[in-house]
Order: C-alpha cells, then sequence, then structure tokens
C-alpha cells in the first residue's frame, strides 16, 4: 500500500462514493481514462479525477495495474483503523509534550512567583475569575499534606460544587487532609449536604459557624488565597511565611468554635445551631444593625432573619427594633455566652 495515511481524511462528495462504488465493481468500472474525453467533456473528466485524487489521498483507492480500472479500493475499515492509530499516536505525543512544556516552565514560573513575592510584599493578585481559578488550580496540584478552607455566604450553587467535587476528591485521594468550614445556612442546601457527605466519606472534615467570615484558602500553610476586593472579582495569592501563619491561626481559632457538619434534623447539633443562630441575630440586634445587614453577615435570607426577629419580638413583648434591642441587652441573654470549643461530632 503505496498510500500514506497521515494525510488527514478529505471530505468525500457523492461523486466520490459513486467511483469507489464502480471500483469495488471492478468488472463493470469503465478505465479512469487519462486523456479528455470528448463524450463527457473536460468538465466530467476533471471532476472525476478530483474525485480519484481524494480517493487516492484519503487512503481508500490505491494504484494497480493489474486491475482494469488501474486503481484497487481499499477497506474503509483498514483505512479508519490506521486514522485512529495515529491520532491516538498524536494525542499521546501531544500529552508527552505537555508534560515537558510543564516540567521545563517549572523553574521559570518559581521565579516569577519569587520576583513578584519579592516586589509585591509577599502575594501576587489575580484578577477575573479564570486567573483567580486557575492560581488556585495549580496551587491544588502541589498540595502534599493539608488544604484549609473557609466558605462563607450560606449555601452554596449545585453548579459550583459539582465543578469543585473532582479536584477535591483528587487531593484526598493522594492523600491531603481538608477541613472545610461553611456558615450554618449551608447545611438547609440539600446540594452541600450531598457535597458534603461525599468528601467526608473520603477523610474530609466539615463544620459550621453562625459568624460572618471571609473566603480563605490555605495550601500546606505555605500559601493562601483570600479576596483582594469586595466583590471577589481579584484575589490575593500569599506566600509570606509570617502572613500565611498568621490566617492559618485565624482558621484554627474559628475551627475551634465550629460545630461539626450533621445533616439536620432533631438533634442535639442542631437545637445548638438553632441556638447559636438566634444568638447571633441578638448581638446584631443589640448593635443596631438593619435585618439586611444581619442577613447579610450570617449567610441567611432576610426573610429568614425576619422570622427570628418576629419570635424575640413576642418573646420578650416588644413593640419596637429599638425596643427589642434594649429588652435583649437588659436581659443578659447575651452574657456570659459559651463559644462552645468542642467540635467534635
Amino acid at each position: 500500500m503505496t498510500s500514506t495515511f497521515g494525510t488527514p481524511l478529505a471530505s468525500l462528495q457523492a461523486q466520490d462514493i459513486q467511483l469507489y462504488r464502480e471500483l469495488l465493481a471492478q468488472n463493470s468500472a469503465p478505465q479512469v481514462p487519462v486523456q479528455p474525453d470528448s463524450s463527457t467533456g473536460d468538465r466530467a473528466f476533471e471532476a472525476r479525477e478530483d474525485s480519484l485524487e481524494r480517493l487516492l489521498s484519503s487512503g481508500l483507492a490505491v494504484p494497480d495495474e493489474q486491475s482494469e480500472t488501474g486503481f484497487t479500493p481499499v477497506n474503509p475499515e483498514t483505512v479508519g483503523s490506521y486514522v485512529v492509530a495515529e491520532i491516538l499516536e498524536s494525542s499521546a505525543r501531544s500529552a508527552i509534550n505537555l508534560l515537558r512544556v510543564r516540567e521545563e516552565l517549572g523553574p521559570v514560573v518559581a521565579e516569577y512567583r519569587h520576583n513578584h513575592l519579592r516586589n509585591g510584599c509577599g502575594y501576587v493578585t489575580h484578577t477575573g475569575f479564570a486567573d483567580i481559578n486557575a492560581a488556585i488550580r495549580l496551587a491544588a496540584r502541589e498540595c502534599r499534606g493539608e488544604v484549609l478552607t473557609s466558605q462563607p455566604g450560606g449555601a452554596r450553587s449545585a453548579a459550583v460544587l459539582s465543578e469543585s467535587l473532582p479536584s477535591t476528591l483528587e487531593m484526598l485521594d493522594r492523600g491531603v487532609a481538608m477541613r472545610t468550614i461553611y456558615q450554618h445556612n449551608a447545611r438547609s442546601s440539600s446540594a452541600t449536604r450531598a457535597f458534603v457527605h461525599t468528601i467526608q466519606q473520603r477523610g474530609a472534615q466539615v463544620a459550621t459557624l453562625d459568624e460572618n467570615f471571609d473566603r480563605l484558602i490555605i495550601f500546606d500553610r505555605t500559601v493562601a488565597f483570600i479576596p483582594a476586593d469586595e466583590d471577589r472579582r481579584a484575589a490575593a495569592e500569599i506566600r509570606a511565611p509570617a502572613v500565611v501563619s498568621f490566617l492559618a491561626a485565624l482558621f484554627e481559632r474559628s475551627w475551634i468554635r465550629a460545630l461539626a457538619f450533621t445533616p439536620p434534623g432533631r438533634d442535639q447539633a442542631t437545637t445548638r445551631i438553632t441556638d447559636d443562630l438566634e444568638l447571633a441575630i441578638m448581638r446584631h440586634i443589640v448593635a443596631g444593625d438593619t435585618d439586611s445587614v444581619t442577613a447579610g453577615q450570617l449567610g441567611i435570607s432576610v426573610r429568614r432573619c425576619q422570622e427570628y426577629v418576629a419570635r424575640m419580638s413576642a418573646k420578650l413583648g416588644s413593640r419596637s427594633r429599638a425596643q427589642l434591642g434594649y429588652l435583649i441587652a437588659k436581659s443578659e441573654l447575651l452574657d456570659n455566652v459559651s463559644q462552645a470549643p468542642d467540635a467534635s461530632p
């Protein structure tokens, strides 16, 4: 077989398939003319030559002096197997090249990071979700020992959780220890509960807090990511050891106060979470915060916050929000409240 299968398969036309059909029929197929045929005209001759060229370049036909047509058709499955094999071989070469590029660029990437860290007071700012996610994915791949994350805002969307699950499981499967803190309200989300259940089965530890906190990711206590603006469209990648150590200590203090994540139900943890949320709302009322501010800080809806406020008002006999704040402060309900350092189930 003299044709080269490295040439991409040409797009076959109806006349090409007709010529291939004639080649299969050998005995009834007319000889492909080598000179213009006055009976068919130059245009038909050129079209037939084009079809033959496409069959030859695709490997579906090869020259054969012993055949009546001067060409022999080739089994398409044979052609396909050659093409598939070459595609797979090309893919393998591409994968090897990608690994080589990553390996060769590794020292340069390290120098780039170090330069930015030296000139940027120990951090690099990433702008845009694509750049932020790329930097986090790179740090996640390099992580070998531990990842600590704080995820505020209550329940997360199923799409976000589904996107992050593969990389999360990959880290857990290679032995990375993982601890994550959500706000209490995340327990009400079925998508979050399913995500947490999956990663807990792989060894992750998850807990929740009634407090407001900001997003934080720490890998191996050597690199941390925090928001760099209010709308979180920019993130700071921090590698200054003192700053990362400080952020890790903040996480540990939050972890001590957090409650281990359990599905909602009539159990001790659920009662405790409800009590904690009610106390947190009381603190905001005494501080004079509006329902929208309180809800935003605690990761709950404004309507749910208003329901809590209404129940407190009925319980304490308050007729206004200002009076409610006064009655809460006077009742000493917020005095000597235990912060429950035990985060075990």
